[in-house]
């Protein structure tokens, strides 16, 4: 009889334990979110909290919620803890764990514990997804430092560092705070592991934000070269139609020598083809001169 009580009573205690760790409910609907949260009677402004570009987290005595902007398809990551619910709000984010963890799923707040800590570990690999792609076009840029280009990636490199210090931010403070559907005793040493990988991300981050500055120094020398070769083609340009208009000016001088008839009878009526020879001669010397000198400067 008395084992019998015994065995009542324990599985009564398993059943309760487990239905707190039952408590998570999976929400990919943000009205479905909205009247979830109604029914627990926390006001709270989902819209305004799903605005905020940036990881942050916000703990009161009865309730506490995560906000994790993700990159792609993901979208927001939202996690709303109250009294012994918790609702989630992700596009797959957290939902599949790991087997290693069944064991702690039936502790009081374990299932709300793995599920934090698989979302922050997923949304930390796909922040550092970002960043490999962004990594890699910062690698093109290298071989050809176009200034928009670089502009434009400094931006996202610069959103994505804010976005993992706000998540590091959230994994120290989960690991420091008092919050109660977070038990960082269950996961003590995976999670002082995940914490030491975020750290090593945002400082690859960090340290990027450093080599988008060497790519526009790299962009401005390449332009000023750039502006340099050009002020150059302008000279040589200014000097082959100096060139040409002396040649083009020879013809007219003589021209007006030939209008005055008493100078061009005393001169040049006996020696008229002469003349004409030495005319071209001399233009086509001078086209010669000036486009050997063009040549011998590199230009095509």
């Amino acid at each position: 009889m008395f084992l019998y009580i015994k065995n009542i009573f324990t599985l009564k205690i398993y059943k309760w334990i487990k239905g707190k760790s039952n408590m998570i409910k999976n929400i990919e609907n943000i009205e479905e979110l909205k009247e979830e949260i109604s029914r627990l009677k926390k006001e709270v402004d989902i819209n305004q909290i799903l605005a905020i570009d940036t990881p942050f987290i916000d703990s009161h005595s009865d309730f506490a919620v995560i906000n994790i902007p993700s990159y792609g398809h993901q979208g927001h990551n939202l996690i709303f803890m109250a009294d012994d619910k918790i609702l989630m709000f992700s596009s797959g984010n957290g939902k599949e764990i790991d087997k290693k963890y069944e064991r702690i799923m039936n502790k009081k707040f374990g299932r709300s514990t793995i599920s934090i800590f698989m979302l922050l570990r997923a949304v930390l690999k796909n922040y550092s997804h970002e960043f490999v792609r962004i990594r890699e076009v910062m690698n093109t840029l290298e071989m050809d430092p176009v200034l928009d280009s670089i502009e434009d990636t400094g931006r996202i490199l610069r959103k994505l560092t804010d976005r993992m210090e706000g998540l590091f931010q959230i994994i120290i403070e989960l690991k420091e705070e008092d919050i109660k559907w977070f038990n960082f005793s269950l996961v003590s040493f995976e999670y002082d592991l995940f914490t030491t990988e975020a750290r090593y991300w945002l400082e690859r981050c960090r340290s990027h934000v450093y080599r988008i500055a060497s790519l526009r120094t790299k962009s401005e020398i390449r332009s000023n070269r750039e502006l340099n070769d050009t002020m150059k083609k302008l000279t040589v340009i200014m000097t082959f139609l100096t060139i040409v208009s002396i040649v083009v000016n020879v013809p007219g001088t003589v021209g007006a020598i030939f209008g005055i008839p008493a100078l061009s009878n005393a001169y040049f009526e006996e020696h008229v083809t002469f003349l004409i020879i030495t005319l071209f001669s001399t233009t086509v010397l001078s086209v010669l001169l000036g486009l050997f000198y063009w040549k011998k400067l590199g230009f095509k």
